[in-house]
C-alpha cells in the first residue's frame, strides 16, 4: 500500500481544483469564471495523470483484493483450471 501514496496525492488535488474551480464558476463574475474554466480542466488532466499511475503500480495479475466470484484468470478462465484444459 505504500506505493499508492502518490496517486492518492494526484486524486485528491484533483478533486481540489476541480472544486475550487467549479465554486469560481458558479460565484466569480468576469475573469473569475475563465480561471474556474481552466482550474476544472487541470483538475481533469490531474485525475487522468493519476488514472494513469495507479495502473502503472498496480499488479499484472490482477487486484490484491479477493474478487466476488473467485480468482479468475487475464482471458476469463477460472485461474483454479489447467492452462491445457
Amino acid at each position: 500500500m505504500e506505493h499508492l501514496r502518490g496517486p492518492l496525492y494526484l486524486d485528491v488535488a484533483a478533486k481540489g481544483l476541480s472544486l475550487v474551480g467549479v465554486v469560481m464558476m458558479v460565484f466569480g463574475h468576469g475573469g473569475w469564471f475563465v480561471a474556474g474554466l481552466f482550474l476544472v480542466f487541470m483538475g481533469v488532466l490531474i485525475g487522468a495523470w493519476g488514472m494513469v499511475a495507479v495502473r502503472r503500480v498496480r499488479s499484472p495479475s490482477g487486484p490484491a483484493r479477493p474478487a466476488p466470484f473467485g480468482p479468475w484468470g487475464r482471458r476469463g478462465r477460472s485461474s483454479d483450471e489447467e492452462p491445457g484444459s
